[in-house]
């Protein structure tokens, strides 16, 4: 069996761990393209046993890094069109195949991610902060807190209740607002193909901006970083810059 890491133009293979553990590798041409791979043992990768490992964080845990690393090895050499964990195929015929059938794609990939890297920009909140921007950034809830900054004890306690009432309804618009706004300033400085997700989306803790840029753009995209987090500070606002990372986000997007 045929464990396939990524679609290179280049037989290229990495200075890794392969994800049996061994340091095989190999690649499957088929006219310009090239996928890189490890030979493993069928049994060890059968459908049933990886379902029956399902719950096994180690071995995925380690699988997973193996993966990683190997990813990492090949963007140094090349670009690459990175394919997810647990990517197999019956033989070399059949990732020859494979690449023949989808070539026009595959090519049309690597050309967009040639000279490219996928950043992200973890967007974290810091709950009080963040609190007290929401109601400064929404009209009807800066006027409730001027009506109760200048309420009678009673009424201010029940307008307080219904501004923690109506800040739960505003708090996912304002989130998303604050994603997009933060999305523009990013398109403003770099000219760059970008995904943003809320935490609902991405069923995560945060939400995020993911961006595919040139190589020689990193320092511009740090600039960004440092500057963004200084504006949105007293809103409780910070920009965590994660990276680079195979452009899996990029890969899957077709242009």
């Amino acid at each position: 069996m045929i464990y396939v890491y990524a679609v290179t133009r280049d037989a290229v293979t990495p200075d890794a761990e392969a994800v049996d553990g061994s340091r095989r590798f190999g690649t499957a041409k088929a006219g310009n393209l090239a996928a890189v791979f490890t030979p493993v043992d069928a049994e060890a990768f059968s459908q049933e046993v990886i379902d029956k490992r399902a719950g096994d964080l180690e071995w995925l845990g380690a699988i997973g890094y193996r993966h990683q690393s190997v990813m990492t090895e090949l963007m140094k050499q090349t670009a690459i069109i990175p394919l997810r964990a647990f990517t197999l195929f019956s033989g070399e015929e059949a990732v020859r195949t494979y690449l023949t059938e989808n070539s026009a794609l595959l090519d049309k990939t690597l050309q967009r991610l040639d000279g490219k890297q996928e950043w992200t920009l973890r967007i974290e909140l810091d709950p009080s902060k963040w609190s007290d921007a929401i109601t400064a950034r929404v009209a009807s809830l800066r006027d409730l807190q001027q009506e109760i900054d200048t309420a009678a004890p009673g009424r201010a306690f029940l307008l307080k209740k219904k501004l923690g009432d109506e800040k739960k309804r505003a708090s996912q618009a304002a989130e998303d607002d604050l994603v997009a706004e933060l999305e523009r300033e990013v398109l403003g400085r770099l000219q760059c193909e970008s995904v943003a997700e809320s935490r609902q989306r991405r069923d995560g803790a945060f939400p995020q901006i993911t961006v595919l840029i040139n190589r020689d753009e990193e320092s511009v995209l740090q600039e960004l970083q440092t500057t963004l987090n200084a504006r949105y500070d007293a809103e409780g606002v910070t920009l965590a810059l994660l990276g680079p990372w195979p452009a899996y986000t990029f890969a899957s997007i077709e242009r």
